[in-house]
């Protein structure tokens, strides 16, 4: 897999495009590498200010500061300090999460959640529940788990927050920019081999999808030349052509298919979920040492959450209470725009919060091919559904 350098793709996107100062993990991913996390050097974090992104509705949107501290909890049925810090993607995949926090899910169970921003890589973020400055990290899988855990950190996915299903419809797409299809220079997968693909992170589910697809039509990561860009970046870049194709992720699907019209799906979302994998994770939540040490706590925290689930699961079919969850995420996500919540495919929500533990293998080989790691661990290494299993006997 070859990448050019950032210096010489900004160069095609002068005075179109702004890009963040800050990443966020996950869904949309980090841009960044996954170096092998130092607790020593972890980076403080800062807590969350009230979110003011700017508006959603253009690709160069620039996600805010994450959303408030939740309201006082009640006293703690647990015995210890009830604070709880996480550091989330701030997505339309953190639903769950966000409605436990707007609804009060949390202060019910006797949860205060306090929402941290930071610029952070994963293995920042790794770094930062092994020095007890994160109590939990969300987004997506990405090398940084394997590597962390090896220098000792205690760390388990305790639950999946998004999962490829069924009727995935369009929530990831492989879009060819516009340009480039109309001329009939790019029509099929195969006619990619050589050119630049828009990838969202280094290592997470975006590159395993596009890997499986990939291998359907002949060709390995190495045909292609990656740039991984911010996720409401790759809209413009397929509108300028900078890229040839881009991995799209709601609502930049819609951003660039409908809104600007800068790309045709190549790859439309079922084709992908076929590729990839019925079930495969995209988005987690890692407990770090506190909450692996501390059951109780991180049973009533993921009770509360699997309430956020069923709330969200309540709602979504209906079209007008979906509005509900629509404003919830207004109040803690970049997204402010009713017109593209009532076009967007939205985010398929583990509804048990499981996943198959195999799938991880297939993640540990493609960090090993992509020299990410150097050696693979068990699943039951890396995950522990336990947890989740005792809080959906409360939820």
């Amino acid at each position: 897999m070859t990448s050019m350098t950032r210096r010489r793709w900004l160069g095609l996107l002068v005075g179109t495009m702004t890009l963040s100062a800050s990443a966020l993990l996950a869904s949309c991913g980090s841009t960044e590498s996954t170096p092998t996390p130092t607790a020593g050097t972890a980076p403080t974090p800062t807590p969350a200010a009230a979110a003011s992104p700017t508006a959603a509705a253009t690709a160069a949107e620039t996600p805010a500061a994450a959303s408030p501290t939740a309201a006082a909890a009640a006293t703690p049925t647990t015995g210890v300090a009830s604070t709880v810090k996480a550091r989330i993607a701030l997505t339309a995949s953190d639903a769950a999460f966000l409605i436990a926090l707007d609804q009060g899910m949390f202060p019910d169970a006797g949860i205060t959640v306090d929402l941290i921003t930071a610029t952070l890589d994963p293995g920042q973020a790794i770094s930062l529940l092994g020095a007890g400055q994160l109590d939990l990290v969300g987004g997506g899988i990405s090398a940084a788990l394997v590597n962390g855990i090896k220098q000792g950190v205690a760390l388990k996915i305790v639950v999946a927050e998004t999962v490829i299903t069924e009727d995935f419809g369009n929530y990831h797409v492989i879009g060819v920019s516009k340009s480039l299809w109309d001329s009939g220079e790019v029509r099929s997968v195969a006619d990619l081999r050589g050119k630049q693909i828009a990838l969202v992170t280094s290592s997470g589910g975006d590159v395993l999808e596009t890997k499986k697809v990939l291998a359907q039509h002949g060709l390995t990561l190495d045909d292609v030349q990656v740039q991984t860009l911010r996720a409401p970046d790759v809209p413009a870049a397929l509108q300028n052509a900078a890229v040839a194709a881009g991995f799209l992720i709601e609502p930049y699907v819609t951003i660039a298919l409908e809104q600007l019209g800068a790309a045709v799906a190549l790859v439309d979302g079922q084709a992908i979920a076929q590729a990839a994998g019925i079930g495969l994770p995209i988005n987690v939540l890692s407990f770090g040492p506190r909450l692996l040490d501390d059951r109780p706590l991180a049973v009533a925290f993921l009770t509360a959450y699997l309430r956020g689930v069923a709330w969200y699961y309540e709602r979504i079919g209906d079209s007008a209470r979906r509005q509900e969850i629509a404003e919830v995420l207004k109040k803690y996500t970049p997204l402010k725009d009713d017109q593209l919540y009532a076009r967007m495919t939205w985010p398929p929500i583990a509804r048990d919060g499981r996943f198959e533990p195999a799938f991880l293998d297939e993640y540990q080989a493609l960090w090993t091919e992509l020299g990410q790691i150097k050696e693979t661990l068990p699943a039951d290494q890396l995950v522990d559904f336990s947890y989740l299993e005792e809080a959906a006997r409360q939820a």
